[in-house]
């Protein structure tokens, strides 16, 4: 199967609109090409969407995948959910006890950890998080400066 091409049925409208879009942005793609990241990150975000699972931080929950970070003496530390566990080295750990693995001392979680749940979000902090409307308001921005800064590299 690998190389062969399928058809999809795409309204003509909608193509003409993604033609001239990618015209007069000076994309050089063709709109397979795009069509194709498109169809790959609806996939991604199905894929994350259908588990149900994931880990309750709480009031804020984490769907399975989502990954954390934390800054700490000029290092970036990891951890993600799978399944229902947020899990650092292997191990299944709680925000506060991975703040303590990382740091050694007491610290606020909900302020030293930042949050992305999908691959294509940028990463927010977690107090952010935990009141949604803050977090709502702020995606359309923090994607707009994400995609500048891209364009700019």
């Amino acid at each position: 199967m690998k190389g062969e091409a399928f058809t999809v049925d795409i309204p003509p409208t909608i193509y003409f609109k993604l033609s001239t879009h990618l015209f007069h942005t000076f994309d050089k793609r063709q709109p397979g090409e795009v069509a194709t990241q498109a169809i790959r990150t609806w996939l991604a975000a199905e894929r994350g969407k259908a588990s149900g699972r994931g880990y309750q931080w709480k009031s804020l929950f984490l769907p399975d995948s989502t990954e954390l970070r934390m800054h700490y003496r000029g290092d970036y530390y990891y951890a993600k959910v799978e399944g229902d566990r947020l899990m650092y080295n292997y191990e299944p750990v709680s925000p506060r006890e991975w703040t303590l693995l990382v740091t050694g001392t007491v610290r606020n979680a909900w302020r030293d950890i930042w949050i992305r749940r999908n691959a294509g979000e940028c990463w927010l902090r977690a107090s952010m998080w935990r009141s949604q409307n803050s977090v709502e308001a702020l995606l359309p921005y923090a994607e707009r400066r994400r995609h500048a800064r891209r364009s700019t590299d």
